[in-house]
């Protein structure tokens, strides 16, 4: 028998790698999805559901351990000590924020925050307020972002649309290198400094490696420099507001 009745036809091994692309991107559009809704607001019931189901074999799988209590715990006293947790590394005075704009000037609602939702405007989304106070540049928003461009490229390549994908690819580096890329990565470390909580441990470290083997993938070695070391700048005293609470979403 000749070896070449077992090649793959070019057009199905084609087929195969689109197929491939798209499922990869839509992993990893889920990936950044589910670091923004844990990092934007409390656990709540339904992904506390989530959490011991659905996501729990993937969350393993990616060496994620949500700790013994969120396992098997009462999930009243659960949801009230993450409720605790949540509070106390990103919302109350002396929190962590998770604003580009307080990490990197010690205020809320700075020029950054118009730069993020300039991107935000660009790429067709609306940044909406939940409740007020609430701003654009809070990490769960950006990562949940980067999430959408995600789905975007892997719809557009799904139909077909090579120039619309790369569109999309490319607006999702340029935001991880000029609006993530400077402070995310140092943000997260000075909150898993402070976090108790395995749960937030695991979700902090993950976002941390995601971003960080993201840009690796994408910046030039001139410019990974440049984010090491913006990542690495010293803690800006920042002037907060306890009622500042949640992120907003699209």
């Amino acid at each position: 028998m000749h070896a070449d009745k077992f090649v793959i036809p070019a057009e199905a091994a084609s087929a195969t790698k689109l197929e491939t692309d798209v499922e990869v991107l839509r992993a990893q559009a889920g990936l950044y999805a589910f670091l923004g809704r844990c990092l934007e607001s409390e656990v709540d019931q339904a992904l506390l559901v989530a959490l011991r189901g659905p996501l729990r074999d993937t969350l393993a799988e990616l060496g994620i351990d949500i700790g013994e209590d969120l396992r098997s715990g009462a999930p009243k006293e659960v949801l009230a000590d993450l409720g605790e947790e949540f509070a106390a590394l990103f919302v109350v005075p002396g929190a962590v924020l998770p604003y580009r704009s307080a990490y990197e000037t010690g205020r809320l609602f700075q020029p950054q925050a118009d730069l993020a939702t300039a991107a935000y405007r660009d790429a067709g989304f609306d940044f909406r307020n939940i409740l007020s106070g609430e701003f654009p540049d809070h990490v769960a928003v950006m990562l949940a972002f980067v999430g959408r461009l995600l789905e975007r490229q892997a719809e557009a390549l799904e139909a077909g649309n090579t120039d619309a994908a790369a569109e999309w690819q490319r607006r999702r580096e340029h935001f991880l290198l000029h609006q993530i890329g400077g402070w995310a990565v140092g943000w997260s470390r000075r909150a898993q400094s402070c976090a108790r909580h395995p749960f937030y441990l695991a979700v902090l470290g993950l976002a941390e490696q995601v971003i960080w083997a993201d840009i690796g993938d994408i910046a030039d070695e001139k410019t990974l420099k440049r984010l090491v070391k913006s990542n690495r700048r010293p803690l800006v005293k920042q002037k907060t507001d306890h009622a500042f609470r949640k992120a907003s979403g699209f």
